[in-house]
């Protein structure tokens, strides 16, 4: 009934790298079709699909090659670290594709977002908008970009961790 940490590590491998390639395959079906700009909830919808689809078969892996046990820590340490690996994946992927693929990247989402925040409040004032401008310099730097991407896997990747480890 016990389980060495190899089998684990395996799993987490294993349905990590298929997440992250996953990830990179739809991010870049959507650059292919100039949809990577405006992140709609489809796009996160497809991302949480596929994040808990890894998750859940990786747990599965792991419990038929155990005998049919899991425990919720086992069940808790392979989804986050299929989150992690998946995660770092789709960071590298994304790096290289703002820096690589389309270094424009940055100016067309800083485009959208103040298109987007003048449709919703049209009485922006200009010094409004160059603020706006200065707070998406800062948060779209690609280091911002991967510390803001790796949180929010770990933090949603613990809460469907814990869900389908139980």
């Amino acid at each position: 009934m016990t389980q060495t940490n190899g089998t684990i590590k395996s799993v987490v491998i294993n349905y990590g790298l298929l997440l992250g390639g996953l990830t990179v395959v739809f991010s870049l079906m959507l650059f292919l079709m100039d949809m990577h700009i405006e992140q709609g909830s489809l796009q996160s919808l497809v991302n949480l699909i596929l994040t808990v689809g890894a998750i859940v078969f990786g747990q599965l892996a792991f419990k038929n090659g155990n005998q049919g046990f899991l425990s919720l820590g086992e069940g808790f340490k392979i989804g986050l670290g299929i989150c992690v690996v998946g995660s770092i994946i789709s960071i590298i992927y994304g790096i290289f594709q703002m820096t690589i693929l389309d270094p424009e990247t940055m100016t067309k989402v800083m485009e959208y977002s103040i298109d987007q925040a003048i449709q919703q409040n049209p009485e922006l004032t200009d010094e409004m908008i160059e603020a706006y401008e200065g707070s998406i310099e800062f948060f779209t730097s690609p280091s911002m970009i991967a510390v803001f991407s790796l949180g929010s896997a770990l933090f949603f990747g613990s809460i469907i961790s814990l869900i389908t480890g139980l």
